[in-house]
């Protein structure tokens, strides 16, 4: 008889079967433990979201192309070289002639120009500067707020999970109440309606935290799909300073701001760059005569007469026109000048106005959030158990009870979303006064 250890018999009959499963099971739990470990945090989101975003990639290079084009101010204008055939004997034949030059004339413009349109293209690229700065800010509040928005989704779920034992602790009262004669059916079934209800509300739950999913997703150029853990959801109360203080470091770092300003300096220099095109501008020209015909050059009758002499000369454009035709150059750049200051000044009134805004929101979900979590989430949480204890003795009737219930869930439901409009209120507060905070 043939001995058949159990070892053996396990390799034989069990592996072949299971072996799928165990291999399947195990992949799954490495996967959920890599989901686990990769947790996301919040300054992990916005620094993956900065360094893929395309628009603060777009602002990068326009920054770098107007640094680039500060150099072009101080290039000169390109020389001219001109070859001249003099006294031809014969049309269009340079073997007959008497002499050649070689001359190259240099245009300089006047003296200044160059420096101001360089501190003129140097206001547009610090324009451009600010403008990459302030994209960098708006696009790190976008990735918080889409990080919170998911962090409330979860919690939501959270909520609707506590929710439903409270439903199902319900309609075991309500089903002992009835099976003992205290209550009507009625009651019952309106129990096992608000446990179905509040399942149903766990469907829309799902389908928001898909979307908040999915917009975290794009924010970090990412598959919608991709599964990502966030921490969970904490109120942060952070220091409001008064308006004044506020008001002194936006109209000292809000980088849009900056830029408008910047940008109209720059118009202020090419108003006065217009202007300085009715000056003139200078010619230099140096040439060298080579004189093919001996008897040609104009020391013919010298001993050792040179056949080869030089010439040098200096010229001025004068801008006789000049008025007629910068006039239209001048207007434009004068309504230039004016617009950027006008928009200067709208921003800086704009600004003013959601400044004072954001702040009064900050002290109003602050008081709320405070409110919420030392009165009425305590009281949502005893009400509940007061009103389970009443509905069991036969004290308080049904629909006492269910409104207790949905109270408490609407009670959660609003701090959470308080609380999220206070950390996405703040991190806009943050970007108007130009800090990441």
């Amino acid at each position: 008889m043939r001995k058949f250890s159990a070892g053996k018999w396990l390799a034989v009959q069990i592996l072949p079967k299971w072996g799928f499963v165990f291999i399947v099971v195990a992949l799954s739990l490495l996967v959920a433990q890599r989901v686990r470990a990769e947790l996301l945090t919040l300054e992990r989101a916005v620094q993956i979201g900065l360094e893929k975003s395309p628009e603060a990639q777009q602002a990068q290079e326009q920054w770098e192309s107007a640094r680039a084009k500060e150099r072009l101010a101080y290039s000169p204008s390109e020389p001219n070289l001109v070859l001249t055939y003099n006294d031809l004997t014969t049309r269009f034949n340079t073997a007959s002639s008497a002499s050649h030059s070689v001359v190259l004339n240099q245009t300089l413009g006047f003296p200044g120009r160059a420096f101001l349109a360089a501190s003129q293209l140097n206001e547009l690229a610090e324009s451009q500067r600010f403008n990459l700065e302030a994209t960098r800010l708006q696009l790190a509040t976008t990735v918080k707020t889409a990080y919170w928005n998911l962090q409330l989704a979860r919690r939501n779920l959270r909520l609707n999970g506590d929710t439903q034992l409270a439903f199902e602790r319900i309609l075991e009262i309500a089903k002992r109440r009835y099976e003992a004669g205290a209550t009507g059916q009625v009651d019952y079934l309106n129990a096992q309606v608000g446990l179905l209800s509040n399942q149903n509300d766990l469907t829309d739950l799902k389908a928001a935290e898909k979307a908040a999913l999915a917009t975290l997703n794009v924010a970090l150029h990412e598959a919608v799909d991709n599964p990502i853990e966030v921490t969970p959801i904490q109120m942060t109360y952070f220091k409001i300073p008064p308006f004044q203080d506020a008001l002194e470091k936006m109209l000292k770092n809000r980088r849009e701001l900056q830029a408008a300003l910047a940008q109209s300096r720059a118009s202020e220099k090419s108003y006065k760059l217009a202007w300085m095109q009715l000056l003139p501008d200078f010619q230099f020209s140096i040439g060298v005569n080579n004189y093919d015909l001996p008897a040609a050059s104009p020391y013919s009758s010298l001993n050792d007469y040179p056949t080869q002499t030089y010439s040098f000369g200096v010229g001025v454009t004068i801008p006789l026109w000049g008025l007629f035709n910068e006039r239209e150059v001048i207007r434009g750049a004068a309504r230039d000048r004016g617009a950027s200051a006008r928009a200067v000044d709208i921003l800086l009134n704009q600004s003013k106005v959601q400044l004072q805004t954001l702040l009064e929101n900050l002290h109003s979900a602050e008081e709320k959030v405070r409110n919420f979590e030392q009165h009425i989430l305590p009281l949502a949480e005893q009400s509940l158990r007061l009103a389970l204890t009443d509905y069991s003795s036969g004290k308080a009737d049904f629909p006492t009870l269910a409104a207790t219930a949905a109270s408490r869930r609407q009670a959660y439901q609003t701090y959470l979303q308080t609380v999220v409009n206070y950390l996405t209120t703040y991190s806009s507060y943050g970007q108007l006064i130009g800090e990441d905070l």
